[in-house]
């Protein structure tokens, strides 16, 4: 959506957004925006094409293809995950980004804690950590990868910050008003990455409904329970950001087939099929866009064109 956005509506979103905020794959995107890591189109096109996704990020092993679901341990062992990501980033520190800001969310699920790395002031890691370790740990997702180990005297166990939330919208919000930030002096475009629609006849959500009412640990796990405890706080956080920002803020999101949200399909076909649905709610979203772009444009005009006090 990024992508389509800069080449479409002519605009470079590093030189548009001053604050950069991710949890999972999205702390990815926004570590490289923030760090000037490179084009958006580089992103778009080939970090995230199929060769890519399938080489570095969910390479499997001949052993990890025969046994896939019957092995009791993380699909991938992460370790070309985490190369790429130094590549991509270099040995770049977090506070070494000093011209825009970035919030990436973690979470330390030993302590139960939501972990918040940010530039540009204090911060829960109390020590300035490379960017690298910041995002293999922001998408370390449970079952998929293994839990990442932190370098602080501090020594703590992260994983994807999507376990505590998997919007950090209202997160970005509250660090903006932290640094001193009145609330109607911030503009935000939140990206999501599809919500799964349900094709279900009224009977089936009566049979479902019923036998929930039995279900135990298995029932709810054989029924998505990891996806019902994730997806509230994706519905949660828009409704407050649109309450906070009211016109200043705008959610680009949409529904996505069930097989499409399979996190470590990279086939050809399911990478352009995701492409061809971000193009669509991009479609659908696009005056917004304009509108608040617009409106972004006129308020930094008035900004700058203000008497400001002696401090």
């Amino acid at each position: 959506m990024l992508h389509y956005l800069e080449r479409d509506g002519n605009l470079a979103i590093r030189d548009e957004f001053d604050f950069f905020a991710g949890v999972s794959t999205g702390a990815m995107v926004a570590a490289y925006l923030a760090n000037n890591a490179g084009s958006v189109e580089v992103l778009a096109l080939n970090e995230y094409s199929s060769a890519r996704l399938t080489q570095s990020y969910f390479d499997k092993s001949i052993w990890d293809k025969l046994l896939d679901r019957f092995q009791n341990q993380p699909k991938y062992d992460g370790r070309r995950k985490r190369a790429r990501i130094e590549t991509l980033l270099g040995g770049v520190f977090i506070n070494d980004i000093k011209d825009k800001h970035l919030l990436i969310l973690a979470y330390d699920f030993i302590n139960r804690e939501l972990v918040t790395f940010k530039n540009n002031s204090t911060h829960d890691a109390t020590y300035n950590q490379l960017l690298a370790e910041i995002c293999d740990a922001a998408t370390a997702a449970p079952t998929i990868y293994p839990t990442i180990p932190t370098t602080a005297p501090k020594r703590r166990r992260l994983v994807d910050g999507a376990l505590a939330t998997n919007d950090p919208s209202h997160c970005a919000i509250s660090e903006a008003l932290a640094m001193g930030h009145a609330l109607e002096e911030i503009w935000m475009v939140s990206l999501g990455t599809g919500k799964p629609t349900h094709d279900l006849s009224q009977k089936d959500r009566d049979r479902i409904g019923m036998a929930s009412r039995d279900w135990g640990i298995l029932g709810w796990i054989r029924n998505d329970l990891f996806d019902h405890m994730m997806t509230p706080s994706s519905a949660v956080s828009p409704r407050q950001c649109q309450q906070l920002l009211g016109a200043r803020y705008l959610r680009i999101d949409g529904k996505l087939p069930r097989k499409l949200m399979q996190v470590d399909n990279t086939t050809e076909v399911r990478v352009e099929d995701l492409r061809s649905y971000a193009l669509l709610w991009l479609e659908q979203f696009a005056e917004q866009v304009e509108q608040l772009l617009a409106g972004v444009h006129e308020a930094r005009t008035l900004h700058a064109g203000a008497t400001l006090p002696d401090i």
